[in-house]
Parts: C-alpha cells; sequence; structure tokens
C-alpha cells in the first residue's frame, strides 16, 4: 500500500462519518457454484497500462455503479460489521464510547440470516422462501413491541417491519450503495504494481468520509470498509462472495406464517 493510501487511511478513521454513523444508528430504534462476470472498464489510455479491472479509470458515480452491479451479481456473501458511538457529557470532556451495534450477516436474495446486538438489544433475523422470521430478547421485543419474538421465531410475509428496521443491512448491494454514497464524492486510487485491491475513496481527499478497498481482478467487490469521527467509527469487513449459503426456516415458529 502506498504512502498516500496510508495517510488517507488514517484520516478516514479520524474524518467525518456521516454516511456510517447514519446508516448503522438507523438500525438501533466452500467453492463458488457461481461465475462472477468481469465488468469490462474500457482500455486504459496509457501505453503500459496497468493491470487489473480498471475502476480506477471510471468517475465516482461510474465506479459506484459498477460495485454495486458486482455485489448484485455475486448473488451471495458474508459480511460483519461494527460501529461505536462516542458521546461526551459536554463540550469540554473527551468523547467516550457509548452504544455499539454489530451485525452478520450470510446468504443473498435466496436466503439470508443475520444476528445484530444493539445496545442492550439482541435480534436474528432469517429471511427465506418470501418470509420473515424474527426472534430477539427481552429488550428488543420491549423496543419493537413484539412480545412473542422474546419467546421464539415470529414469521411474516413480504416487506416488514423487521425488514425496513434493519434496512440497508439486511440486502448486500442497498448496504454497499449506502456505504459508496451518490458517487458524485468518489475518487478511486490507481494501484501501486503490488496492490490486490483498490481503494475507493469516499469525501475530499482532505477530508474523507471513509474508505472502501474493492478487488483489483475481476468484478471489483468490496473487501473492508472504514469510517469515523467525533461521533463514532465503524467498520465492514466482506468475504466468501458467491459461494453457496445454506439457509433454512426455523424450526416451529411460535407465530407461524399464514399463507
Amino acid at each position: 500500500m502506498t504512502d498516500l493510501a496510508m495517510t488517507r487511511r488514517r484520516r478516514a478513521l479520524a474524518g467525518a462519518a456521516g454516511i456510517t454513523v447514519a446508516l448503522l444508528l438507523a438500525g438501533c430504534a466452500g467453492a463458488s457454484t457461481q461465475v462472477i462476470a468481469t465488468p469490462d472498464l474500457g482500455p486504459s489510455p496509457t501505453d503500459d497500462p496497468i493491470s487489473g479491472n480498471g475502476l480506477w479509470l471510471l468517475d465516482g458515480t461510474a465506479a459506484a455503479d459498477e460495485i454495486v452491479d458486482a455485489v448484485r451479481s455475486a448473488g451471495t456473501v458474508r459480511y460483519s460489521g461494527t460501529f461505536t458511538e462516542l458521546t461526551a457529557a459536554s463540550p469540554d470532556t473527551e468523547p467516550a464510547p457509548g452504544r455499539g451495534l454489530t451485525v452478520e450477516y450470510e446468504g443473498g436474495p435466496a436466503g439470508s440470516s443475520a444476528s445484530f446486538a444493539a445496545g442492550d438489544q439482541r435480534a436474528h433475523v432469517v429471511m427465506v422462501d418470501g418470509r420473515t422470521y424474527t426472534t430477539g430478547n427481552d429488550a428488543y421485543a420491549t423496543a419493537t413491541a413484539l412480545d412473542a419474538a422474546a419467546r421464539g421465531w415470529v414469521c411474516s410475509i413480504g416487506t416488514t417491519s423487521a425488514r425496513d428496521e434493519w434496512a440497508p443491512l439486511l440486502d448486500p448491494a442497498e448496504l454497499v450503495a449506502s456505504l459508496l454514497g451518490t458517487g458524485e464524492s468518489i475518487a478511486v486510487e490507481t494501484p501501486a504494481d503490488a496492490d490486490t485491491v483498490v481503494e475507493v475513496i469516499i469525501g475530499s481527499a482532505e477530508a474523507p468520509v471513509g474508505i472502501m478497498t474493492v478487488a483489483r481482478e475481476g468484478a471489483p467487490l468490496p473487501a473492508e470498509f472504514t469510517a469515523g469521527d467525533t461521533s463514532g467509527d465503524g467498520s465492514f469487513t466482506f468475504s466468501a462472495w458467491g459461494d453457496p449459503v445454506a439457509v433454512d426456516a426455523p424450526d416451529d415458529p411460535l407465530i407461524a406464517c399464514s399463507d
């Protein structure tokens, strides 16, 4: 990684993290069997082209679109994310770690499973066959007025409050699109010879919101995302793109779906 990239990574952890803060705190209220196509990003304009998928040749909006399209095409993924809010008792005191949010997700459109922890709340959401199954601890059940969730799985069909509550964390493409933002403030670093990933800078070079690293070869699938400021810091890691994931509906839900 270049010195410039390291400097920007450090800035990202101390720069503005508005996207991640808004995204994550909103949630508080095997071998691959799929071929992932390499996007055609066009030829390099140089006589000695840099190898890779050429994401760095695109403007911010086009680069964001390529990344989100690659996520949708991949189908399945495993990711984990954390966010810790920083709070200060007064303007004169140093911020201290406050409430946090963690998420563990695996799956894709055909079926997915996700676990959440937000403050004292714990929840688990399974989506399969057009149904959403939700369970959680007493704090989660109280906060959501879903009393039965503390005693077992509660099933619902179609769009549900559980999906809305944790959006966009239950949809990999929507999550990545939210982290990238509009694309207008994105810059893609040209990789050095030894780099295996490409760094996507979100925000200005002087004060980036965050950094997402994506694959340099083939489809530009995300590997990591980091961001942070005085209100908190967060990160995501992505892996197992396109790998098969088996997700089964819970046995004997307390409240079953009515077809």
